[in-house]
């Protein structure tokens, strides 16, 4: 505590040590603006130790960092290669991602999200197809390095796409993918009053999609949210429980019945996850022999498109100003966030049944 006149004494101030004691973590998983914190502390004029707690504090932005790291690590998803064969000309894996949160993930703000990047591996390890291909920045892009439809919200330099434009340019929720230019996201896309998709709090006007891995139980129904007394004059109870379904397009103007997005009383899984099929064309490696697969869980809370519509937004406003010199100027190699997306969780390499030594 700072000096000052008719205080109480240390020794009567000081908290006293309690054993045991509980731990209640609640950190996200946003390592990318803690380390903007690390590394700009004085841009974003924050305190990097705790004047009240001297040298018996820990260092609250490295902790916290390591904290994140942990959840990601044990506590947050799972992934994993369910089945794996060549037949006739295709390869196919039926990939499981569970959600290990009570809640929605990516939760938070609506422009967070999560991708499967799925990579079919040569007898080396090289990836040889890869799905959810990302640049240096964090865009997702096709095999040929070219951003994936909807990944970005303004052209290069800034002009406004069209609402025509932006009609079907995003990636819908799959349940086969079968190209390299289609990646499984979960998130949630919105659009503004006229028509455009927008990352701003200020502009949601309708939701074109909402497929985050909902927790495990999830069991929305009209009988709960009446017996609990929900709704009001403005929103009914009915409509409250239709307002939080998920929003599963297909990419061509209808949606998918998708088993894990249905509440367990009108016949679904009630959450807790979600599984899809990639079906690879042998033709499309280019005469490699695949040898097994990877699959992997990435977030990204600050993912490219969302700068990007900060900074053509409101290019000259100081707030923008300070985020372009952050995301400009933070250093992100050797760390979890490297490549400006975090990696949760792997499936490691899975090899083909062919390739697994007899027993």
């Amino acid at each position: 505590m700072p000096q000052t006149e008719h205080r109480l004494a240390q020794s009567d101030i000081d908290l006293q040590p309690r054993s045991p004691f509980a731990r209640h973590t609640l950190v996200g998983l946003n390592v990318f603006f803690n380390l903007f914190a690390q590394q700009f502390p004085d841009v974003l004029g924050i305190r990097v130790q705790d004047p009240m707690l001297g040298g018996k504090g820990v260092a609250p932005l490295t902790t916290t960092y390591s904290s994140m790291i942990q959840q990601a690590d044990a506590s947050t998803a799972k992934v994993s290669v369910t089945g794996l064969k060549i037949s006739g000309d295709e390869l196919t894996a039926n990939v499981l991602v569970e959600n290990l949160a009570g809640h929605k993930f990516p939760s938070g703000v609506g422009f967070r999200r999560a991708f499967l990047t799925f990579e079919v591996l040569d007898a080396t390890g090289k990836a040889i197809w890869i799905s959810g291909r990302t640049s240096p920045t964090g865009e997702l892009v096709d095999a040929a390095g070219k951003p994936l439809a909807g990944e970005l919200l303004w052209k290069s330099d800034c002009r406004p796409t069209t609402v025509a434009e932006q009609a079907n340019d995003f990636q819908p929720h799959y349940e086969t993918i079968t190209r390299q230019d289609q990646a499984q996201i979960y998130q949630e896309l919105a659009r503004d009053p006229r028509g455009r998709f927008t990352t701003s709090f200020l502009s949601l006007a309708g939701e074109v999609k909402d497929n985050r891995l909902l927790p495990r139980g999830w069991n929305p129904s009209l009988a709960l949210a009446e017996a609990e007394g929900l709704g009001s004059p403005k929103l009914s109870a009915k409509d409250l429980v239709e307002r939080i379904l998920p929003d599963l397009p297909d990419g061509h103007g209808g949606h998918v019945d998708d088993p894990y997005y249905k509440p367990k009383s009108e016949g679904g899984l009630g959450g807790g996850g979600d599984a899809l099929t990639y079906s690879v064309p042998l033709a499309d490696l280019g005469g490699a022999r695949p040898a097994g697969v990877r699959v992997t869980l990435y977030y990204q809370s600050i993912p490219p498109f969302y700068l990007q519509d900060r900074f053509c937004t409101a290019a000259t406003r100081p707030d923008t100003l300070r985020l372009f010199f952050l995301a400009g100027h933070a250093n992100l190699d050797g760390t979890r966030a490297d490549g400006w997306k975090l990696q949760v969780v792997s499936s490691g390499e899975v090899e083909l049944e062919e390739r697994k030594p007899a027993r």
